[in-house]
Protein backbone atom coordinates (compact mmCIF):
# COMPACT_ATOMS: atom_id res chain seq x y z
CA UNK A 1 0.00 0.00 0.00
CA UNK A 2 1.45 3.36 -0.97
CA UNK A 3 1.91 5.99 1.71
CA UNK A 4 0.31 8.46 1.55
CA UNK A 5 -2.48 6.70 -0.30
CA UNK A 6 -3.30 8.45 -3.60
CA UNK A 7 -6.88 8.63 -4.90
CA UNK A 8 -5.91 6.69 -8.03
CA UNK A 9 -5.02 3.74 -5.79
CA UNK A 10 -7.90 4.20 -3.33
CA UNK A 11 -10.70 4.81 -5.85
CA UNK A 12 -11.13 1.11 -6.62
CA UNK A 13 -10.87 0.08 -2.94
CA UNK A 14 -13.17 2.54 -1.15
CA UNK A 15 -16.44 1.07 0.13
CA UNK A 16 -19.46 2.47 2.00
CA UNK A 17 -19.74 1.03 5.51
CA UNK A 18 -22.76 1.27 7.77
CA UNK A 19 -22.04 3.85 10.44
CA UNK A 20 -22.56 2.73 13.99
CA UNK A 21 -22.08 4.78 17.11
CA UNK A 22 -18.83 6.70 16.78
CA UNK A 23 -17.55 10.03 18.04
CA UNK A 24 -14.84 11.59 15.89
CA UNK A 25 -11.55 12.48 17.48
CA UNK A 26 -10.68 16.18 17.34
CA UNK A 27 -9.14 16.95 13.94
CA UNK A 28 -10.07 13.50 12.58
CA UNK A 29 -13.61 14.05 11.30
CA UNK A 30 -14.73 11.09 9.20
CA UNK A 31 -16.30 11.47 5.77
CA UNK A 32 -19.95 10.45 6.02
CA UNK A 33 -23.06 10.46 3.89
CA UNK A 34 -26.63 9.21 4.08
CA UNK A 35 -27.50 6.52 1.57
CA UNK A 36 -30.69 4.61 0.79
CA UNK A 37 -32.50 3.26 2.71
CA UNK A 38 -31.75 6.34 4.83
CA UNK A 39 -28.89 5.30 7.11
CA UNK A 40 -25.55 6.99 7.63
CA UNK A 41 -22.43 5.49 6.10
CA UNK A 42 -18.72 6.02 6.55
CA UNK A 43 -16.14 5.08 3.97
CA UNK A 44 -13.34 2.58 4.34
CA UNK A 45 -10.58 1.23 2.15
CA UNK A 46 -10.72 -2.52 1.63
CA UNK A 47 -7.21 -3.74 2.32
CA UNK A 48 -7.58 -7.45 2.90
CA UNK A 49 -9.70 -7.86 6.02
CA UNK A 50 -8.88 -4.33 7.21
CA UNK A 51 -11.16 -1.37 6.49
CA UNK A 52 -9.36 1.82 7.55
CA UNK A 53 -11.80 4.74 7.54
CA UNK A 54 -11.52 7.83 5.35
CA UNK A 55 -11.32 11.11 7.23
CA UNK A 56 -11.76 14.67 5.98
CA UNK A 57 -8.00 15.29 5.78
CA UNK A 58 -7.53 12.31 3.47
CA UNK A 59 -10.49 13.40 1.31
CA UNK A 60 -8.99 16.87 1.10
CA UNK A 61 -5.63 15.45 0.02
CA UNK A 62 -7.46 13.42 -2.63
CA UNK A 63 -9.30 16.60 -3.67
CA UNK A 64 -12.55 14.62 -3.48
CA UNK A 65 -15.93 15.66 -2.17
CA UNK A 66 -18.01 13.34 -0.01
CA UNK A 67 -20.24 12.85 -3.06
CA UNK A 68 -17.34 11.73 -5.25
CA UNK A 69 -16.18 9.29 -2.59
CA UNK A 70 -19.76 8.04 -2.12
CA UNK A 71 -20.23 7.44 -5.86
CA UNK A 72 -16.94 5.52 -6.22
CA UNK A 73 -17.66 3.54 -3.05
CA UNK A 74 -21.15 2.59 -4.21
CA UNK A 75 -19.87 1.42 -7.61
CA UNK A 76 -17.20 -0.69 -5.86
CA UNK A 77 -19.78 -2.15 -3.47
CA UNK A 78 -22.05 -3.08 -6.36
CA UNK A 79 -19.18 -4.94 -8.09
CA UNK A 80 -18.03 -6.71 -4.93
CA UNK A 81 -21.58 -7.63 -3.86
CA UNK A 82 -22.12 -9.36 -7.21
CA UNK A 83 -19.19 -11.64 -6.31
CA UNK A 84 -20.77 -12.85 -3.05
CA UNK A 85 -22.18 -16.35 -3.54
CA UNK A 86 -25.53 -17.60 -2.30
CA UNK A 87 -23.54 -20.34 -0.55
CA UNK A 88 -22.05 -17.56 1.64
CA UNK A 89 -25.45 -17.29 3.34
CA UNK A 90 -26.02 -20.12 5.79
CA UNK A 91 -28.53 -21.02 8.47
CA UNK A 92 -28.12 -20.74 12.20
CA UNK A 93 -30.31 -21.21 15.27
CA UNK A 94 -30.69 -18.49 17.90
CA UNK A 95 -33.17 -18.66 20.80
CA UNK A 96 -34.86 -21.63 19.14
CA UNK A 97 -35.39 -19.73 15.87
CA UNK A 98 -33.87 -20.63 12.52
CA UNK A 99 -32.29 -17.62 10.86
CA UNK A 100 -30.16 -16.98 7.80
CA UNK A 101 -26.75 -15.44 8.37
CA UNK A 102 -23.80 -14.18 6.36
CA UNK A 103 -20.27 -13.29 7.42
CA UNK A 104 -18.98 -13.47 3.84
CA UNK A 105 -16.88 -10.30 3.76
CA UNK A 106 -15.52 -7.70 6.20
CA UNK A 107 -18.19 -5.32 4.80
CA UNK A 108 -21.13 -7.79 4.64
CA UNK A 109 -23.51 -5.41 6.45
CA UNK A 110 -23.15 -2.97 3.53
CA UNK A 111 -25.23 -5.36 1.42
CA UNK A 112 -28.30 -3.50 2.73
CA UNK A 113 -27.16 -0.60 0.52
CA UNK A 114 -27.67 -2.76 -2.59
CA UNK A 115 -31.12 -4.30 -2.00
CA UNK A 116 -31.18 -6.24 -5.27
CA UNK A 117 -28.00 -8.08 -4.24
CA UNK A 118 -29.35 -8.54 -0.71
CA UNK A 119 -32.48 -10.18 -2.17
CA UNK A 120 -30.39 -12.34 -4.50
CA UNK A 121 -28.54 -13.69 -1.46
CA UNK A 122 -31.25 -13.82 1.22
CA UNK A 123 -34.39 -14.13 -0.94
CA UNK A 124 -37.06 -11.57 -1.76
CA UNK A 125 -39.59 -12.80 0.82
CA UNK A 126 -40.63 -10.53 3.68
CA UNK A 127 -37.98 -10.60 6.40
CA UNK A 128 -36.23 -8.53 9.05
CA UNK A 129 -32.51 -7.94 8.48
CA UNK A 130 -30.18 -7.04 11.34
CA UNK A 131 -26.62 -5.74 11.01
CA UNK A 132 -24.99 -6.32 14.42
CA UNK A 133 -21.49 -5.60 13.04
CA UNK A 134 -19.73 -4.64 9.80
CA UNK A 135 -19.13 -8.25 8.77
CA UNK A 136 -22.47 -9.71 9.85
CA UNK A 137 -26.05 -9.80 8.55
CA UNK A 138 -28.84 -11.86 10.09
CA UNK A 139 -32.26 -12.47 8.53
CA UNK A 140 -35.28 -13.25 10.69
CA UNK A 141 -38.66 -14.44 9.46
CA UNK A 142 -41.39 -11.89 10.08
CA UNK A 143 -43.12 -14.40 12.38
CA UNK A 144 -40.24 -14.05 14.87
CA UNK A 145 -41.41 -12.13 17.95
CA UNK A 146 -39.81 -8.68 18.24
CA UNK A 147 -38.48 -9.40 21.74
CA UNK A 148 -36.72 -12.55 20.46
CA UNK A 149 -35.15 -10.58 17.57
CA UNK A 150 -34.05 -7.87 20.00
CA UNK A 151 -32.45 -10.40 22.36
CA UNK A 152 -30.57 -12.12 19.53
CA UNK A 153 -29.42 -8.84 17.97
CA UNK A 154 -28.15 -7.48 21.29
CA UNK A 155 -26.33 -10.76 22.02
CA UNK A 156 -24.66 -10.64 18.58
CA UNK A 157 -23.75 -6.97 19.02
CA UNK A 158 -22.06 -7.80 22.31
CA UNK A 159 -19.79 -10.23 20.40
CA UNK A 160 -18.64 -7.51 17.98
CA UNK A 161 -15.50 -5.45 18.53
CA UNK A 162 -17.39 -2.43 17.10
CA UNK A 163 -21.13 -3.13 17.21
CA UNK A 164 -23.24 -1.05 14.84
CA UNK A 165 -26.20 -0.65 17.23
CA UNK A 166 -28.57 0.02 14.32
CA UNK A 167 -32.29 -0.46 14.13
CA UNK A 168 -33.12 -3.44 11.91
CA UNK A 169 -34.08 -3.26 8.26
CA UNK A 170 -37.36 -4.60 6.90
CA UNK A 171 -37.64 -6.26 3.51
CA UNK A 172 -41.31 -6.15 2.58
CA UNK A 173 -42.85 -6.52 -0.85
CA UNK A 174 -39.34 -6.74 -2.36
CA UNK A 175 -38.53 -3.27 -0.96
CA UNK A 176 -36.06 -2.52 1.82
CA UNK A 177 -37.02 -0.14 4.63
CA UNK A 178 -35.05 1.13 7.59
CA UNK A 179 -37.26 1.98 10.54
CA UNK A 180 -36.86 2.21 14.27
CA UNK A 181 -38.29 -0.30 16.71
CA UNK A 182 -41.87 0.52 17.58
CA UNK A 183 -43.04 -2.66 19.24
CA UNK A 184 -44.76 -5.10 16.91
CA UNK A 185 -46.57 -2.32 15.00
CA UNK A 186 -43.73 -1.66 12.54
CA UNK A 187 -43.96 -5.23 11.26
CA UNK A 188 -47.62 -4.74 10.23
Amino acid sequence: MPHPVPWDWAASRVLPLLAGTRIDRPGEELVRAVMEPGCAVEFGLEIGAALPLVDALVAERWECSAGQIRDAAYANLRRRAAEVRRADVTTATFNGRIVRISRARPWTSSLVLVPDELMRLFGDHDQVIAAPGLSLLVSFGTETPVDVMADVIVDLEMDQAHPLMLDPFMLSGARLYWQSWDGDAWLD
